[in-house]
């Protein structure tokens, strides 16, 4: 019986950690003209902390691709009135992007499928 149960218990921690809630944190440094992005998740023994920005001129977007994600938290820190354009792509559907607010907001985006691309633009870009 012991046996079952711990395999029992290993199953379903692999489960856990696979579908787990991932973060992402932007705001922008308006004085040197970069954005920057930080992307972490909720699994406490995983030292997955990143730390990424875009330069004033560089006009790509951030980018994360995710597999096997459940919950996709984006909070947005800028400054009152500015927008960043957010794309998400689940799979192979086509990407869907939208104008969103960027003063201190916080957006859930939702994997459906087992691949999940976000894309967060610099502030203010239309």
């Amino acid at each position: 019986m012991k046996k079952i149960t711990l395999s029992v218990a290993v199953l379903l921690g692999s489960i856990a950690t696979k579908a787990q809630t991932e973060y992402i944190d932007i705001s922008s440094k308006k004085l040197f003209g970069r954005s920057e992005m930080v992307i972490y998740n909720d699994v406490l023994n995983y030292e997955d902390l990143e730390y990424l920005y875009i330069g004033k001129f560089n006009s790509n977007y951030h980018w994360v691709k995710y597999t096997g994600a459940k919950d996709i938290i984006v909070s947005l820190n800028d400054d009152l009135g500015d927008t960043r354009e957010i794309c998400t792509q689940q799979g192979q559907d086509k990407a869907e992007c939208k104008q969103y607010d960027a003063f201190a907001t916080q957006y859930k985006f939702k994997a459906k499928q087992n691949e999940f691309q976000i894309w967060i633009s610099k502030p203010n870009v239309k």
